[in-house]
């Protein structure tokens, strides 16, 4: 398995250990604490982006252990290991900008980066099939195999919409929207899942 994501990995770790390179370079220019006061300047360089390497590799281990494994899509996968390889320079350079003075709306960031997961989640998950690791893994879903494919069927139209709504919401910052699409997500596929199963599927 890691032979056929070896170039992924290869330029994701590359890709989220490249903020390293980018601090060095910065490295008299940044100050000695982040603006907030909570990280060292040692932390921010070498700290978060070591993190989030680490947990592109975590991601991916994850579903290497997974006993069905095989049902994975290994596209799934590879967007799972950029997307978090590309979360790295994303976040770490913002801090970089922000440190150095230039103004980051890290609001409208956070909210671009998540409707983006969403995104990509939603184009996945119709074609995820049953397995332990990614997707909706609730009582019902990894009990009943049609169970899982008709959740999964209706989510994925689900978290597009979503994702589209938080990207918006980046521009609106309301917080009542927030509530509304994090109260989607959660609570619409535990209720059809279960739908289904009181139906008998």
């Amino acid at each position: 398995m890691m032979k056929k994501y070896k170039w992924s990995l290869l330029l994701g770790s590359l890709l989220s250990l490249s903020p390293i390179l980018i601090g060095l370079l910065l490295w008299n220019q940044l100050p000695t604490n982040t603006p907030d006061g909570w990280s060292s300047k040692a932390i921010t360089v070498f700290g978060l982006p070591l993190f989030m390497f680490a947990m592109m590799w975590f991601c991916f281990l994850f579903t290497h252990v997974d006993p069905k494994r095989q049902n994975i899509s290994p596209k799934l996968i590879r967007a799972l290991v950029w997307f978090m390889a590309a979360l790295s320079p994303i976040v770490v350079c913002s801090s970089y900008a922000i440190a150095l003075g230039i103004n980051v709306n890290i609001t409208l960031l956070t909210y671009l980066i998540i409707g983006l997961m969403l995104l990509v989640i939603g184009n996945y998950l119709a074609k995820t099939k049953q397995n332990y690791s990614a997707g909706i893994r609730i009582p019902w879903t990894l009990s009943s195999e049609e169970n899982w494919n008709r959740t999964h069927r209706f989510s994925s139209r689900l978290f597009i919409f979503c994702g589209l709504a938080m990207i918006a919401n980046g521009f609106l910052d309301s917080k009542i929207l927030l509530f509304f699409i994090m109260a989607v997500l959660i609570v619409i596929p535990y209720a059809y899942s279960f739908f289904l199963f009181k139906k008998g599927i």
